[in-house]
């Protein structure tokens, strides 16, 4: 069970569809954000115990990312004062995207070329 706003919309959405016999399947990607105080915590998919982790960044900096890959693709991003990550994470999970971890950590290469 997710409880967010955007949850709720997009369930209310796709059993519109269903309700007016144009069903498709649900594969909207959760996300959530909040702001506490310097911090701005964005977050994507849903992990589960045993995916793998994959730090972006440098925690101390207070500007990281870490994403979570289950059997290699991408299924989740949280995301710290990282917009950037947080934006293309979403994409790559969408996409269910595989990416090499090493790559994934390594902030010399621009998210955007992770697609």
């Amino acid at each position: 069970r997710l409880e967010s706003v955007q949850n709720a919309i997009d369930q209310a959405k796709h059993v519109a569809l269903a309700i007016a016999g144009k069903p498709k399947p649900y594969g909207e990607v959760p996300w959530f954000w909040s702001d506490q105080y310097d911090l701005k915590l964005q977050i994507a998919g849903v992990t589960l115990a045993g995916d793998q982790t994959v730090v972006r960044g440098d925690m101390d900096t207070r500007s990281f990312a870490v994403f979570a890959l289950r059997q290699g693709v991408v299924v989740a991003v949280e995301a710290v004062n990282a917009a950037p990550e947080y934006m293309m994470g979403r994409k790559l999970i969408a996409a269910r995207a595989r990416i090499e971890p090493d790559r994934l950590a390594d902030r010399a290469i621009p998210m955007k070329e992770m697609l």
